[in-house]
């Protein structure tokens, strides 16, 4: 049981196989807007088809019972994993993600956005498969369906992005602010964030930069907590803007585990500025070329007629020289004899 449904394993009679039957819980029945809502979903959600994503097989509704009819995947959670466990491998906590990932890129590529990726949705297959569930019902559900829904719903707080505790504009980049958050919790065992309250929680996703354990952060690569620390930034706009661009920086992290190749975003927080507009600014930069053009260009015809006013001034001198020598005389003054006897 949980907090949206009731789960019961299942053997269908027509192709004699197991699977997960998910009842909806009563008070979620109740209410129309969810149930139009978690139709249109689930059948989106039926639509995807990824080895990391649990399949869906039916949805329907009998006698105002609700239900869907999905994959059996042997095994449990990674919740119960990482409970297990205490704490994952660096490089076993890259492979779980890479794998949630893909899927979440899968559902952003068909834009469906989970909104609620936690480690009670993955389930662990003991064949080693990971597969992420409950597409349908966590895009369906809304913040009044989740109050409603009963303490253990409280569960997804620890997971929630900044927007989503805000009441703000949920993206696919919330869903990598989750899986941020459960990549957290592989590698040190324990959700960021922890309050008496959901409120509490909520706050602190909003408010409070990201705690890493004393001591602990040693055994945590270089390249693997960078990741973390950027799916888990406040603003949207710092995170990676895709699921594809952090497999990337996954799979490279496996290589190069103290490599620092994470690049981090711009920040769009900056004051309010009178900014020029880009055709004057465009229409400046043209006007400030042509006339470095002018200037470049009266400037190379002026050089090539510096050798050319030499040559004549050269000339000029040499025929000045030649008529002063063959053809001007000195004047001499002749006494006068005129009275000489």
């Amino acid at each position: 049981g949980g907090g949206m449904a009731i789960v019961y394993k299942a053997r269908c009679h027509l192709l004699n196989r197991y699977v997960a039957v998910k009842i909806l819980r009563l008070e979620l029945v109740e209410d129309e807007e969810f149930v139009s809502r978690f139709r249109r979903e689930s059948q989106a959600a039926a639509s995807l088809s990824h080895p990391n994503i649990v399949n869906i097989y039916d949805v329907g509704e009998e006698d105002g019972i609700y239900y869907i009819v999905m994959e059996y995947v042997s095994g449990g959670t990674l919740k119960d994993y990482i409970r297990k466990k205490g704490r994952l491998s660096p490089e076993e906590a890259i492979d779980i993600s890479i794998s949630i990932c893909s899927a979440i890129e899968h559902a952003h590529q068909n834009k469906i956005v989970h909104r609620d990726i936690k480690p009670q949705n993955i389930l662990m297959g003991e064949d080693g498969s990971v597969k992420v569930a409950d597409f349908g019902i966590a895009r369906a559900v809304t913040s009044a369906t989740v109050t409603a829904a009963g303490s253990d719903v409280m569960g997804s707080v620890h997971y929630f992005s900044p927007e989503q505790a805000r009441g703000g504009y949920v993206d696919e980049k919330s869903d990598l602010y989750s899986l941020g958050v459960v990549l957290y919790e592989m590698c040190t065992g324990t959700v960021p964030f922890n309050g008496d309250s959901a409120v509490s929680i909520a706050l602190k996703h909003i408010q409070d930069n990201i705690p890493w354990p004393e001591g602990i952060d040693k055994d945590i690569p270089r390249a693997l907590r960078a990741i973390t620390c950027k799916a888990l930034e406040k603003e949207q706009c710092m995170r990676y803007q895709s699921a594809g661009e952090m497999i990337v920086d996954l799979r490279r992290a496996i290589a190069e585990p103290d490599g620092d190749f994470v690049v981090q975003n711009i920040s769009s927080d900056m004051p309010t500025q009178a900014i020029t507009p880009l055709k004057a600014l465009a229409e400046s930069e043209m006007e400030n070329e042509g006339v470095k053009n002018r200037r470049k260009k009266t400037g190379t015809q002026i050089l090539k007629f510096i050798p050319l006013g030499l040559l004549m001034a050269f000339l000029i001198f040499m025929g000045i020289r030649v008529y002063q020598a063959n053809f001007m005389y000195k004047e001499e003054i002749v006494p006068d004899i005129r009275d000489i006897s």
